[in-house]
């Protein structure tokens, strides 16, 4: 029954997305009101983070915020349905990228590249936009206990590249040595194994070693991919990580890697996943109450 209801959704969101890109739009911005209603657990979180990180802003500055956030996500739903359904030439027009060239180089070279790429709301239309400009690539993702809607995330991000599970380290060095591009996102509180504890919006966060980890196993070179939606353009920016990365102090590589977060974030704060339990994990190893 529940396999037959995920497919029944899918089936409506196809329909939805296939619309007019205003209509589609529309519908988006209304689910993600919706969800803010509706989805509490998810708006409380969203509310914490949002008070945690932007305390300069008045308590109604930070509900404005907090409801614009579940409007993006709710256009995030409606790209992700865009990425997986419609073709190529849909997105053509829609892109404008900066610093590709370097990516292209290294790639031709059969340098791999690491990229790293936080939770924004539009994370699934990202697959097309990518693929603009390096063809295939590698996706490391997180399997969905729901197997119908797991088939349905593969089935849709397949069509731009290779997934691989983001626990299997190994497979994701090899396609790095290999000299492919290899997208990661590494902005989620996953527990203290693999973490350390480093500076996100002044607040200390536990944020995964697997970049450096990987960047040092494969050799590669690693990016940062700055991206955000203004006015039907998609604005993507490959950043260099600094000079030296990685480094042997892993807090420093953490540290490097969130400061670029939040300059990505700080333009557009609203187009970003705040219902994720970022700061879920203290430095004591114990879990955060406010959630």
């Amino acid at each position: 029954m529940k396999k037959v209801c995920v497919r029944f959704t899918l089936w409506i969101f196809r329909v939805i997305c296939l619309a007019p890109i205003s209509v589609s739009l529309r519908l988006g911005r209304l689910l993600g009101r919706a969800l803010f209603i509706f989805a509490r657990h998810r708006r409380m979180v969203c509310e914490k983070n949002i008070r945690v990180c932007f305390p300069n802003l008045s308590a109604q500055q930070q509900k404005d915020l907090v409801l614009r956030c579940f409007e993006e996500n709710g256009v995030g739903l409606i790209e992700t349905g865009w990425a997986w359904n419609r073709g190529p030439s849909f997105f053509e027009s829609k892109l404008v990228s900066v610093g590709e060239d370097k990516v292209k180089q290294l790639l031709a070279k059969n340098t791999g590249i690491l990229l790293l790429c936080p939770h924004y709301s539009m994370l699934d239309i990202v697959a097309p936009l990518l693929h603009q400009v390096v063809g295939k690539f590698v996706i490391s993702y997180r399997p969905n206990e729901n197997q119908a809607l797991d088939q349905a995330i593969c089935d849709g991000r397949a069509r731009y590249g290779t997934l691989v599970n983001v626990r299997s380290v190994r497979a994701m060095v090899n396609h790095l040595k290999n000299g492919e591009l290899a997208w990661f996102g590494p902005d989620q509180d996953m527990g203290p194994k693999g973490s350390v504890f480093a500076p996100f919006f002044g607040n200390p966060a536990c944020t995964v070693t697997t970049p450096s980890r990987l960047a040092k196993m494969s050799g590669c070179e690693t990016f940062f991919l700055d991206l955000h939606r203004e006015a039907g353009v998609y604005h993507m920016s490959f950043v260099p990580m600094p000079s030296g990365y990685p480094f042997s102090d892993e807090v420093r590589n953490a540290t490097e890697l969130n400061n670029l977060i939040e300059l990505a974030l700080t333009k557009y704060p609203e187009q970003y996943m705040w219902m994720h339990r970022r700061f879920k994990t203290n430095p004591d190893q114990t879990r955060h109450t406010f959630y």
